[in-house]
């Protein structure tokens, strides 16, 4: 009796230690892959896309690993948000899905909210418009009741982004971003309330309201000095606009300048400096200065070159990590099942039915990780393609629009100005820029003959003269300054989008 109650003081203690490392080893593992999730958010923050999409993916397989729904969630959500950065939408997409059948997305509305975020951005930059903006109306349906200061913040940003495709209600928008805001600590948020005067900066630009564009310019610049933030690029870019816009061209230029030293010393994104860079550029121009512009061009020609080939370059890379990655966590997954194994035989003794369950589980582990190296393996010619995949969809997206413009021209839809716009976003603001106070009727004329209808066309289709029709485009023609032996429709496409051909 006194041999077996020790043989079961011997198990009780065994098993106690086996759950107290396991426990242990649980904890250890929480703290490795929140320490990456941690890594990931800051290399966001430095716009270092590659290193957030590698330390998404390995915090990715170690929460795959102790199936912890939350952390495999985010991991989905880093590695998403990288992707899209990195413009590989369709990529993005998919680990978006992933993450969306998580059990931690359905529970928690905050990450939920994120998630649709990147979706939108995504359906953004694919040019689906309706769908995304459904999911920004959805991430304020979703928050609506949330008080928390991110949830908060999330709101603000996502009144910002849907203000900026509701353009004829984009002051509102950023109202309601604004309101948001102040409820929020301003020394934790003073990064994004600074982002936020900056925009409405440039809205009032665009609406030549200069001094409540340079009273939100100061704002921006000042809140950024209170908390001794030395990143003012867009500061500086947004003075030099305002300057540049006053026609005060020595002080934009002397802003835009210090804006492109500032972007040196801090990361920030290829398209910014390809802005300040062709501002630099036009300055020199209007200044007569011939040198400075040329050189300012030959560096503008290198950098971007630059940056296309450091992009693809990445891409390249990016599309290789997750295999890379994967295949160091197998060899390394597979060293350890060997100590949990040998760990296995030495207990064998103290208790076999224990050892058995341990043994299968690891088994069936193993079982796993050689699954999916294997499909992984598979899907890498899939992945090497995608690119061309995507192209080749986008190509009969737009072919799809193109014809659906046409139909509603024809049918004279009252819809069919507004589809266009969709579909040729720059279309409306390049030739406002170029030509201000043209009519809604005149701006569906140029609509008409930007699609290459003739003045027969366009009068069958709206039920007008010939007479009519030829008045107005002779009378648009004069206003554009058309030479007489251009066609109308050529010299649209050509100023507006050099790329169609129709």
């Amino acid at each position: 009796m006194n041999k077996k109650s020790s043989y079961t003081k011997k198990y009780i203690l065994f098993l106690f230690l086996i759950l107290s490392n396991l426990f242990i080893c649980q904890n250890g593992k929480f703290k490795e892959i929140d320490e990456l999730l941690e890594k990931a958010e800051y290399s966001h923050k430095t716009y270092q896309d590659l290193k957030q999409l590698e330390y998404g993916e390995q915090a990715n397989l170690l929460a795959i690993k102790i199936n912890n729904s939350e952390r495999i969630t985010k991991s989905y959500y880093y590695m998403a948000r990288a992707l899209f950065n990195l413009d590989l939408q369709k990529k993005s997409l998919y680990y978006i899905q992933k993450a969306t059948e998580e059990k931690f997305y359905q529970k928690d509305i905050k990450w939920e909210a994120l998630i649709m975020e990147i979706k939108a951005y995504n359906y953004g930059s694919l040019n689906l418009i309706s769908q995304q903006r459904k999911e920004l109306y959805n991430i304020l349906k979703i928050l609506k009741n949330s008080k928390d200061n991110e949830s908060i913040e999330i709101q603000a940003r996502t009144y910002a982004n849907i203000g900026q495709k509701e353009k004829d209600s984009i002051l509102y928008f950023y109202k309601e971003q604004g309101k948001l805001l102040k409820t929020l600590p301003e020394k934790q948020y003073f990064s994004a309330m600074s982002e936020h005067y900056s925009f409405l900066a440039y809205i009032y630009l665009e609406k030549k309201i200069m001094d409540s564009s340079f009273y939100y310019i100061k704002k921006s610049y000042d809140i950024k000095r209170k908390y001794n933030d030395p990143v003012l690029y867009m500061q500086h870019s947004a003075l030099g606009e305002y300057y540049f816009q006053e026609k005060q061209y020595q002080k934009a230029l002397d802003y835009f300048l210090k804006s492109f030293e500032n972007m040196q010393n801090f990361s920030s994104r290829a398209n910014e400096k390809k802005y300040v860079y062709e501002r630099i550029i036009k300055i020199y121009s209007i200044l007569g200065d011939q040198e400075n512009q040329k050189k300012y061009t030959i560096l503008n020609s290198k950098i971007q070159t630059e940056a296309e080939t450091e992009k693809s370059k990445s891409i390249d890379y990016a599309l290789n990590v997750i295999l890379k990655d994967r295949d160091n966590q197998y060899k390394n997954s597979r060293q350890k099942s060997y100590y949990w194994i040998f760990l296995g035989i030495s207990s064998l003794i103290i208790c076999f039915f224990l050892i058995y369950k341990l043994l299968r589980k690891n088994l069936r582990h193993k079982e796993v990780i050689i699954l999916e190296k294997t499909n992984i393996l598979q899907q890498k010619e899939d992945i090497i393609s995608q690119k061309n995949t995507e192209t080749e969809e986008l190509q009969l997206k737009v072919n799809d629009a193109y014809n659906e413009v046409i139909a509603l021209a024809k049918a004279n839809d009252p819809s069919f100005y507004f589809r266009f716009q969709e579909v040729y976003p720059e279309f409306q603001k390049i030739l406002l820029n170029n030509h201000p106070g043209l009519r809604n009727t005149e701006l569906t004329l140029c609509a008409y003959t930007f699609l290459g209808f003739t003045i027969k066309d366009i009068a069958e289709y709206t039920y007008k003269s010939v007479n009519t029709i030829r008045n107005r485009k002779q009378n648009l023609r004069r206003k554009f300054s058309i030479p007489t032996e251009k066609d109308m429709g050529i010299w649209l496409r050509e100023l507006t989008h050099p790329t169609i051909t129709i």
